[in-house]
């Protein structure tokens, strides 16, 4: 007699371990590309402020250097986003597709950096162009945004709802507030890790950031390959 499936009440890449691994991806990814051209992979307030002093310092090769990251990254949420349309209207799941995709090409460019010694900027561009493709496919916990793509708004949140805790004298919402809180905080210290992580072990070994960014997005692969019940997480939830 085979046992009933159980359901989660959220998607498989819509609870918190998803997002504090995506996040830990992501984290990795940045460490690369700060450590190798000075440009963020996901971070791309930070890269949009990096055109601007570029170009203010008259660096005009390093200013199109981060443009081009940036609508690298924009170009990979844009596809992405149409393969999740074509996907809902065949009415057919896509996380573990675009984790595979994710794997695939992070894979051939540690291979192609090392066996070629391709242009550093060239990868960092690829990069980022995954990291737009993991940003638009799987940005929520829980119908709440958190940082796969960047933190500001994590913090914030995390600090707000943490203050909506302990303001509950003044004027109670009757909403949860401390899970969530916590959820975000965990995923600033992932986002946080993976960097730290990738930097110490990229002075080891030159890409091993994106190495252990493929391990992680492997097992993700895994779960949602094989995990029971919905996997993609919503699209269009609304946020805090």
């Amino acid at each position: 007699m085979s046992t009933p499936p159980t359901h989660r009440r959220f998607p498989l890449l819509e609870t918190a371990p998803a997002a504090i691994s995506l996040a830990l991806v992501a984290g990795l990814l940045n460490a690369w590309t700060l450590g190798a051209v000075g440009s963020f992979a996901t971070v791309q307030s930070g890269n949009l402020v990096s055109i601007g002093y570029f170009l203010a310092d008259s660096d005009h090769p390093r200013a199109w250097s981060a443009a081009a990251s940036v609508l690298a990254f924009a170009l990979g949420a844009f596809l992405c986003s149409l393969y999740v349309l074509w996907r809902g209207r065949e009415q057919r799941p896509y996380s573990a597709e675009v984790l595979m995709f994710e794997v695939v090409v992070l894979a051939g460019l540690t291979a192609v950096s090392w066996a070629y010694g391709a242009d550093p900027w060239w990868i960092a561009w690829a990069i980022s162009f995954i990291a737009g493709v993991q940003g638009n496919a799987f940005h929520r916990e829980a119908g709440m945004l958190y940082g796969n793509v960047a933190v500001t708004f994590v913090l914030q949140m995390a600090a707000s709802l943490t203050g909506r805790a302990v303001g509950r004298g003044i004027d109670d919402d009757g909403q949860p507030h401390i899970r969530p809180a916590g959820a975000y905080l965990l995923v600033l210290f992932a986002f946080a890790g993976g960097g730290g992580i990738g930097f110490a072990l990229d002075a080891v070994w030159d890409g091993s950031s994106i190495v252990s960014a493929v391990v992680a997005l492997v097992v993700l692969f895994i779960a949602a390959a094989t995990g029971r019940g919905p996997v993609d997480p919503a699209q269009n939830g609304s946020a805090p």
